[in-house]
């Protein structure tokens, strides 16, 4: 799944574009209604057709004024593509630039332009103007390239294009990396009554499922996950790079706050010191010095802290350093998480980075060369991470191909392979290398497509297993294994070649349950010359008569003819019983022996035949080996 951000200067339309796209309006607070602003994070979501498959797509939304940019930088930073808004009739403006720059200091890997506000210009050539100033200021950045679309959320001109170039857009985008480490920087808290803590997020590192334990740091309070939701759609689990709303038990949503981070037990720890690469703004004004007092926003986090310029005097603007942060206050983040800082007053953007070290341990001496060495060496990764990058990326791959692709010495990449494999992060299945969180994701597919086919068709005992197989398009070796693994530990069952989850049960209503009830009397009084399949369908409908043939109370021989279960076991009973006595049998003998037509005796020979009781010998029928 994907996640867009909204950037842009305030009071160009991001709000209103984003209800006009998804007929939801992301501004819940009764003050945003009355100043017609952003000034919380608002949260929606359309259906994209993306890479040719229909996704559900979730949208944050973010404040577009100065004073509110710090509420911005707690929901941008988890995003997967940008929709940088410009209103066409100003133009670009102060945060335009200043988002822009946050955009590229995050990394964000791409995004496009909606040029907003459009039916408010009448003059061709004041558009073009505008499309060609806001493409000299992407010129260079994140966004450079980035296709600018006229569009107007009060006429609708220009929607459908833009939804079309972000579904291009978001094709290109690498899906979010399953490393089995999911941890969730929460950017809302509240509590609902009957179900306790709530707390959203996007959802990094790993997949989350009901009843797993869980703890929020950095206080580290433990609790288990009592329910999940995406799109306000309840899931039993929930993936990298989902919007996701976890009901956390055992944790008071007074004692959680934005910024924190739920995980894996573990997982993540508080820090108060922290190492990273960081690239000071251009535009700046002032370098970053050692000692000054800056803020820190990280994830959906921030605290004040004092910067530490490691192997420089300083940073000058345009420039990159290294840096030791010292934090008024613990917060918990992670290797390789993405930061901005700012300056405290007059608040500006002065640059960002990337975590190298997030447990250093202590305080570096400033001008130690071997320090500006090791930090570069961390921000390189080590083997068994930059393995597990390719092999997240090219999964699934023969382990030979894996070592070669991930461009390691031969004896380096050797011994990453066997840490991935001791450390379970990876395995081999059917002969291929596939990261341990991919294939448990494949687990978890798998129940997500049973579980939506039940829900969609309640009245059907399972899924056919081809079915299950085409949707999940996997090679045949794994998704052999995979059908081997789930049907082995219960987490599926397979009934005939329908496969189900084990808690579900075809019900009838009371109303199918008569209906039911009346058909099968008039098999059990019509014998052999059973109603028809038509007659039968018409009787209880399409999918209470597919459910009573998968729950094997009805026997279809062909496109016209079935028989009641019990009907059916003893007329095949009767049949063998005379085809083992007189050695072979004919039609006619048939139609004599249950005293019906030649349709019923032809139906039931031809279908002996194709479930291999009996074989077909000129105009007679013989029982096969082993036949009954």
């Amino acid at each position: 799944m994907h996640v867009l951000g909204t950037a842009g200067h305030v009071d160009h339309g991001k709000s209103a574009l984003v209800q006009a796209l998804t007929g939801i309006d992301p501004d819940r607070l009764r003050e945003e209604k009355e100043r017609e602003m952003t000034i919380e994070l608002g949260f929606a979501w359309l259906t994209l057709e993306v890479g040719g498959e229909p996704e559900e797509v979730g949208i944050v939304d973010v404040p577009g004024h100065r004073d509110f940019i710090e509420n911005m930088l707690a929901g941008v930073g988890g995003i997967d593509l940008a929709l940088f808004v410009v209103a066409a009739d100003e133009g670009v403006m102060p945060q335009t630039r200043e988002h822009l720059a946050i955009l590229d200091l995050l990394e964000i890997p791409g995004g496009v332009v909606a040029l907003t506000k459009c039916d408010l210009v009448d003059d061709p050539d004041w558009l073009e103007l505008v499309t060609l100033d806001v493409g000299e200021v992407l010129s260079g950045t994140a966004l450079d390239g980035a296709p600018i679309i006229p569009v107007s959320a009060r006429t609708g001109q220009g929607l459908d294009e833009l939804r079309a170039a972000l579904a291009t857009a978001l094709a290109a985008v690498q899906p979010r990396a399953d490393t089995g480490r999911p941890r969730l920087p929460v950017d809302r808290v509240f509590s609902l009554s009957g179900f306790g803590t709530v707390v959203t997020g996007t959802l990094l590192g790993g997949s989350l499922r009901v009843g797993d334990s869980v703890s929020v740091e950095p206080a580290g309070l433990q609790g288990r996950v009592r329910g999940l939701q995406t799109h306000k759609t309840q899931r039993d689990a929930v993936f990298p790079g989902s919007r996701v709303a976890v009901n956390v038990s055992g944790i008071g949503a007074d004692e959680v706050r934005r910024g924190d981070v739920l995980a894996a037990p573990g997982l993540v720890r508080g820090t108060l010191l922290l190492d990273a690469a960081y690239r000071h703004l251009p535009d700046a004004g002032v370098p970053l010095r050692h000692n000054m007092e800056v803020k820190l926003f990280v994830g959906a986090a921030e605290v004040m802290a004092r910067t530490r310029v490691l192997g420089a005097r300083q940073i000058a603007p345009g420039e990159e350093g290294w840096l030791q942060l010292a934090l008024e206050a613990p917060l918990a983040v992670s290797r390789g998480d993405r930061f901005i800082l700012r300056r405290p007053s007059p608040g500006a953007t002065l640059g960002g980075g990337r975590v190298v070290d997030a447990h250093p341990g202590r305080r570096h001496r400033r001008f130690r060369p071997e320090v500006v060495e090791r930090l570069r060496t961390l921000a390189e990764g080590s083997p068994a991470e930059r393995l597990l990058q390719t092999l997240q990326k090219e999964q699934p791959i023969a382990p030979s191909a894996l070592l070669q692709a991930s461009g390691l010495p031969q004896e380096e990449a050797r011994a990453a392979w066997q840490e991935l494999l001791d450390g379970d992060q990876a395995l081999i299945i059917g002969g291929q290398a596939l990261s341990a969180a991919h294939w448990q994701r494949q687990h978890d597919r798998v129940r997500e497509t049973l579980r939506a086919f039940h829900a969609e068709r309640p009245l059907r005992l399972g899924m056919p297993r081809e079915e299950l197989r085409s949707r999940l398009k996997l090679p045949a070796a794994l998704s052999n294994a995979l059908e081997d693994e789930l049907l082995a530990s219960g987490a599926m069952v397979a009934e005939g070649r329908l496969l189900r989850l084990p808690e579900h049960a075809i019900q009838f209503t009371p109303a199918q349950q008569t209906a039911v009830d009346a058909l099968l009397q008039r098999f059990a009084s019509a014998g052999v010359s059973s109603p028809s399949v038509r007659e039968s369908r018409e009787t209880v409908g399409d999918a209470v008569y597919e459910a009573l043939v998968d729950l094997g109370r009805l026997r279809q021989l062909n496109d016209d003819i079935v028989y009641r279960a019990e009907e059916y076991d003893a007329l095949v009973a009767r049949l063998t019983a005379f085809i083992g006595a007189q050695g072979r049998v004919s039609t006619g003998q048939v139609r004599d022996l249950l005293d019906t037509s030649r349709k019923y005796a032809i139906g039931l020979l031809e279908h002996l035949d194709h479930v291999k009781i009996t074989r077909r010998v000129g105009d007679e029928r013989e029982l096969r080996d082993g036949g009954r």
